[in-house]
């Protein structure tokens, strides 16, 4: 029962000795620290704030499990974490919605053809995906390594991406 009132009252040094997990800044100012520690039980965890002020009775004691270099450190951490995760979930639904493609084993999925196919017939005479389209050609060890010199000038000469895509396809075919 004593340690339920520890909860309620706060954190303090004998229980922080017992159950202290991690902390670490919430806030931009660094003026309040999240602290997580286990229950009594040991089986479940809470989380409490507290004031990074000296003098502040919960902080005096969260000092005796964690300096301010460690306390920096593990809030780095845990915003690294927490971007790591939103990356891979703004991955996940990027994915999920075709808005880009794993290119994984060489095996395109479906759905890439018919982005593809659009983004080759519309606005064919966009010169900055004209300029892309003719970068990636050069790119393709097929046409950068190919002999024909006059094919290659024509490519760099291309007005649309259709030119471009039938340029390259005729060095390709040679």
């Amino acid at each position: 029962m004593a340690t339920e009132k520890v909860l309620y009252e706060g954190i303090n040094k004998e229980y922080l000795a017992v159950h202290f997990i991690t902390a670490y800044f919430i806030d931009n100012d660094r003026t309040q620290i999240e602290v997580l520690c286990t229950k009594p039980d040991k089986k479940s965890v809470f989380s409490s704030i507290v004031n990074y002020k000296d003098g502040d009775d919960q902080w005096e004691a969260l000092k005796t499990c964690i300096n301010i270099d460690q306390l920096h450190e593990s809030t780095y951490q845990k915003k690294k974490d927490e971007r790591r995760e939103f990356e891979k979930t703004v991955m996940r639904i990027a994915e999920k919605d075709g808005l880009i493609f794993e290119f994984s084993n060489k095996k395109l999925d479906t759905k890439f053809y018919p982005k593809i196919l659009s983004a080759m017939l519309e606005d064919v005479d966009n010169v900055d995906h004209v300029f892309a389209l003719k970068l990636a050609c050069f790119e393709n060890k097929t046409i950068s390594e190919s002999s024909d010199n006059e094919g290659k000038k024509k490519l760099r000469q291309a007005k649309t991406k259709l030119d471009v895509l039938k340029t390259a396809i005729s060095i390709i075919e040679g």
